[in-house]
């Protein structure tokens, strides 16, 4: 889904700009929009072509995060060759022209990539809709998902950790919610998508504009994603991070796409979700868990993937990021999950076979309970379904490992999550393949390996 009149542009390096303020900064109204970029070429077509426009950097400098006006200046050299420093948002003056503005920028020797804006999505229902299972569950059904990863065992021989923060990256958390106490640190909100209907069949609701960072769940997706990795354990399962920390980060607002139904979703500009991983990177999250996603634009032969430079980013500062494969039930592929640096996650059934709606292909690593899984709502508990909730048992195994890690002080990265994660899943029917990845998370598993390559280089 596109955002009309937006577009995203990175600058070649060395190309000289204008003091453009940061994302951040234009959220609090401590900075605003600049009309001008580089006082020269792009200026000019913009206003010839769009009536103009008004530019914001995507990203701000990790050394000025938190100071308000300025978190736009110091960017490191790796912010740069990464192109961090040099992204734009691009709001054009006529929206009916951006097609042929993209065109016309991509020609410029200045402009190393520009595209259409799009919009993400969660739950990633590009296609039939998830199964949901909203129903009260028993004390066993709510365990069930859980002793299937063995998880409680798992947290029985590693605690995990206060210093691991794991960022929900998502609609946010209601942080004073019994199970979150004492287990969230304050988070961001980067979201701002205006009022009112984004297109015809979406409109929002609640908060959309920024103007704060409090990130406060308008959808209960955040909040349900969020339990799974860090929930106390009073009337849902603990979670699987143990003794984690969670940092919520809201990039997506609620929306409603279908009126009569009241179903609302969680949607999101790709520039203010790149904002806030770099937010959750810079902030020192351990583990990113990503339950969201888009598509490639598939009107642009020369669209990149979305999400490509903070991904790298946060790998090279060493995050492990995971994400939700989607819930299209088909083979396809949904960003961030399908870039090489990202756990993709998929959802089985309790028999151990694809869930219908799990999105599959060659990106899935391994997969995870999806369907039924007891969580923490807004208000109060829910079960809900969707690869949404199965990547969430990954990104816990994955802070359970890095705590296990530092407890031996034994280095550990995101590809070494990867491979642990991978070689130690339980086999499922067929084997190995694109429907289900390496197999089912087996969370203890994963920490007796961690264990066994510690003692052998001992």
């Amino acid at each position: 889904m596109k955002r009309d009149g937006f577009l995203t542009l990175t600058l070649r390096s060395g190309v000289a700009a204008a003091a453009v303020p940061a994302h951040l900064d234009c959220l609090t109204g401590a900075g605003r929009p600049s009309p001008v970029l580089d006082g020269g070429r792009i200026d000019a077509l913009v206003r010839q072509q769009a009536d103009g426009a008004r530019f914001r950097r995507i990203f701000h400098a990790r050394r000025s995060l938190g100071r308000p006006g300025e978190q736009h200046v110091g960017f490191d050299a790796d912010e740069e060759a990464l192109g961090l420093s040099r992204s734009y948002q691009v709001e054009l003056g006529n929206p009916e022209a951006a097609v042929r503005v993209r065109e016309s920028l991509r020609d410029l020797g200045a402009v190393e990539q520009c595209q259409l804006q799009t919009l993400a999505m969660a739950p990633l229902d590009a296609g039939p809709a998830p199964a949901r299972a909203r129903r009260v569950l028993t004390r066993e059904q709510a365990l069930e998902p859980q002793r299937r990863v063995r998880a409680i065992e798992a947290l029985a021989r590693e605690p995990g950790d206060a210093a691991i923060t794991v960022a929900v990256v998502d609609t946010g958390v209601v942080v004073g919610h019994p199970e979150f106490q004492r287990r969230c640190l304050a988070g961001y909100d980067t979201v701002d998508l205006g009022l009112g209907r984004l297109n015809a069949s979406t409109r929002l609701v609640g908060d959309s504009r920024g103007w704060d960072y409090n990130p406060y769940d308008e959808v209960g997706h955040g909040c349900l994603v969020a339990g799974t990795i860090g929930a106390r354990g009073s009337r849902v399962p603990r979670g699987l991070g143990g003794a984690c920390m969670v940092l919520p980060v809201r990039v997506l607002a609620a929306a409603q796409r279908d009126a009569a139904s009241g179903r609302m979703v969680g949607v999101g500009a790709l520039p203010d979700i790149d904002a806030g991983i770099k937010v959750a990177v810079d902030l020192g999250a351990t583990v990113i868990n990503l339950s969201l996603g888009s598509a490639l634009d598939g009107d642009d032969a020369n669209a990149a993937p979305p999400h490509g430079a903070v991904v790298r980013y946060a790998v090279a500062r060493g995050c492990v990021l995971v994400a939700a494969a989607g819930n299209s039930g088909q083979r396809q592929m949904f960003y961030p999950a399908a870039l090489p640096e990202v756990i993709a996650v998929g959802s089985v059934d309790a028999l151990g076979h694809r869930s219908r709606f799990s999105t599959w292909g060659p990106q899935v690593a391994l997969c995870a309970p999806g369907e039924a899984v007891a969580g923490v709502g807004r208000n109060g508990y829910q079960a809900s379904s969707g690869t949404s909730f199965a990547a969430p048992f990954v990104a816990g195994a994955a802070a359970l490992l890095m705590a296990r890690a530092r407890r031996r002080q034994q280095p550990l990265d995101g590809a070494g999550v990867r491979r642990l994660l991978c070689a130690t899943a339980r086999a499922l029917p067929g084997g190995a393949s694109e429907q289900t990845g390496a197999g089912l998370l087996d969370c203890m598993a994963a920490i007796e390996a961690l264990d066994a390559s510690h003692a052998k280089t001992r």
